[in-house]
């Protein structure tokens, strides 16, 4: 029906769109990270103070510093998911070491006739996101094959000329129609009336996944607080954030009755890596009405990011001697002189919103002399409200952005607000001291069948003595999750179910000066 086609000389006319509702979800679902004590108890620091976290959380906190400092904290992530998909359960493992914070905190006398007590700065860096992650799936479907998506991007840009076909999307559907997994039907007189997939959903295909990425993002942040007659403290934080993801996902798809039938399998591999810098800005303060309580509520605008994706797509076939033997290759790389497509374009995360409350176990000015405290935090954040946008306006009327208008209305549909919470507490023993802490992160999805939420039970260890400290943290993450190897307009497409167990093992080492 055609020649086998290789366009290597070829300018790219179309782009692959990487970005999906779940990239919104991915980048916007932060932990808030922070030193080892911060996440011992739970990441609950909104009207704590004292750590140098508070920097990104609730940058009043730090205004209870009474001297300088610095910190590091370096960490171990690893853990496994585990995949429901057609009936069937994978396992995938992960490990995931790092640099999560470090940083320099500055604190000065103050002034004002000795009201203003103190003013504190702090400088550093922290990590929020840990997107080092591992998912394996498998399940055999009757149903559907990924290879209708290509049928589906053919027929949803009417296309009729073989020709086009074969060079217009350089990432899917010219490259299965080149190595003949999508086949053109003859129609009268030798026209051409159709497409159609060589694929068997019919007689059932086994379909794997794999899914491995890599990266963080990490906040350069910028803070100053003041306190003002140890009864009200007010902070800022400005931040600039840099997202790095890299991702490869293989798919394979097998006919799943071992019978000559011009179909043995298909693999495709999609690359992409995502990078983003973002500015924002973190505003809170902390009021003590009584020594021993104190009331936390911070404010955290979007974060404005500059991505730019580059990507690209390879498919190998299998047709048991359909159109000549032996396995059939291409990839998006012979379309454009081995270089992989880029993208650029504006991504905005939601609005949160944060209040806190701690009781601080014999609340005194010698920090030696306390016996702990036990802290509570709410977060609200709307998960619906992230977005997509071409570098300037969205309505500027080109094909990029008509797709990122669709990605954003299925943002607004697939995920909804969340009210997340953080408990923790510590007990001082003289220069030791040990802490507990529990962490919630509700379910960011509409539809009650699909879950993104996320537990941590943590605890530690903690020193401190002559200027130095230095603390150990475990924390054991539980997690749900819903990732779709492929979507289809018009089609059964079944979701994979995930649940996680993870690991992080952090420490934090600390001077005083």
């Amino acid at each position: 029906m055609k020649q086998f086609l290789l366009l290597s000389a070829f300018q790219l006319t179309a782009f692959v769109y990487a970005q999906e509702p779940i990239d919104a979800l991915r980048f916007s679902q932060t932990t808030h990270g922070g030193t080892a004590r911060a996440r011992a108890i739970g990441g609950a620091i909104v009207a704590l103070g004292g750590d140098i976290s508070t920097a990104t959380v609730n940058p009043a906190g730090l205004a209870f510093f009474r001297t300088s400092e610095f910190v590091f904290t370096p960490d171990l992530s690893f853990g496994s998911n585990k995949t429901a998909y057609l009936n069937n359960t994978t396992k995938g493992k992960y490990t995931s070491p790092d640099l999560s914070q470090a940083g320099l905190v500055f604190a000065r006398p103050g002034s004002w006739n000795g009201k203003w007590r103190n003013y504190t700065f702090g400088i550093g860096m922290n990590k929020t996101v840990n997107l080092g992650n591992k998912i394996a799936l498998s399940g055999l479907n009757n149903e559907s094959s990924y290879s209708e998506k290509y049928l589906e991007e053919l027929i949803n840009n009417n296309v009729t000329d073989p020709n086009n076909a074969a060079r217009n999307f350089p990432f899917g559907a010219s490259l299965a129609f080149n190595t003949f997994l999508i086949d053109t039907i003859a129609g009268p007189g030798n026209s051409i009336s159709g497409y159609r997939s060589l694929s068997t959903p019919q007689t059932g295909v086994q379909q794997e996944q794999t899914f491995e990425s890599k990266g963080n993002i990490n906040d350069m942040f910028f803070a100053a607080s003041a306190n003002y007659m140890d009864k009200l403290f007010l902070g800022g934080t400005i931040v600039f954030s840099k997202i790095r993801f890299e991702r490869t996902a293989t798919f394979k798809e097998t006919d799943g009755t071992k019978k000559l039938n011009n179909f043995n399998y298909f693999e495709t591999t999609e690359f992409l890596t995502s990078e983003g810098l973002g500015i924002g800005l973190k505003l809170g303060l902390i009021f003590k009405p009584v020594d021993r309580l104190r009331i936390g509520m911070a404010f955290h605008t979007p974060t404005l990011y500059n991505m730019d994706d580059r990507y690209s797509t390879a498919i190998s076939t299998d047709l048991e001697g359909y159109q000549g033997g032996g396995v059939k290759t291409q990839s998006s790389l012979d379309f454009n002189d081995g270089e992989l497509g880029q993208y650029q374009y504006n991504f905005t995360t939601p609005t949160r919103f944060m209040a806190g409350i701690s009781y601080v176990l014999n609340e005194v000015e010698d920090v030696q002399q306390q016996r702990g405290f036990l802290s509570a935090d709410v977060e609200f954040i709307n998960y619906g409200n992230a977005m997509f946008e071409e570098p300037g306006s969205v309505n500027n009327g080109n094909q990029g952005s008509s797709y990122l208008q669709q990605v954003n209305s299925a943002i607004s549909e697939q995920f909804r607000s969340a009210l997340n919470i953080r408990l923790g507490g510590e007990l001082k023993f003289n220069t030791f001291m040990t802490r507990l802490g529990f962490n919630y992160m509700n379910n960011a999805y509409q539809l009650s069948d699909l879950k993104a939420q996320q537990m941590s039970l943590s605890g530690g260890l903690g020193y401190r003595n002559m200027g130095f400290f230095a603390d150990l943290t475990y924390i054991h993450q539980l997690k749900k999750d819903a990732t779709f190897p492929y979507r289809l307009d018009n089609g059964f497409y079944a979701p994979g179910i995930i649940k996680g167990a993870g690991n992080i093992l952090a420490l934090t080492l600390g001077f005083k000066f």
